[in-house]
């Protein structure tokens, strides 16, 4: 059994976005949960002489044999510039990735 969750949110005036999704499945007696979120800003900026911060990638991988669970965490965070119809944008983004695998009890399966 698969479930998920999606979700797409802009702000009126288009210049951020955020995209979530969530996905559960249960298979061979293992719980899966990924957990996907993607925020991006859009500003017009004049010129690029500014120096862009650099990009940071940040994971975690953590295992729990007593509970059975394993995790893993993955943000990456970055900026760059673009050109749309002769104007100059910074577009900012974070992008996350949570992943949670766990042994399913057996009394939730038998239920």
């Amino acid at each position: 059994m698969r479930d998920i969750i999606f979700k797409n949110l802009t702000s009126v005036d288009k210049s951020r976005r955020i995209i979530a999704s969530q996905e559960a499945s249960e298979e061979n007696g293992l719980r899966t949960n990924i957990y996907r979120h993607l925020l991006c800003i859009v500003k017009t900026v004049e010129n690029t002489e500014a120096v862009l911060p650099r990009p940071v990638l940040y994971v975690i991988k953590k295992r729990d044999t007593k509970q059975k669970r394993e995790f893993f965490y993955c943000r990456i965070r970055g900026s760059i510039y673009l050109t749309h119809q002769e104007k100059i944008h910074l577009l900012t983004y974070v992008h996350s990735l949570r992943i949670v695998l766990k042994a399913a009890s057996k009394l939730a399966t038998l239920s």
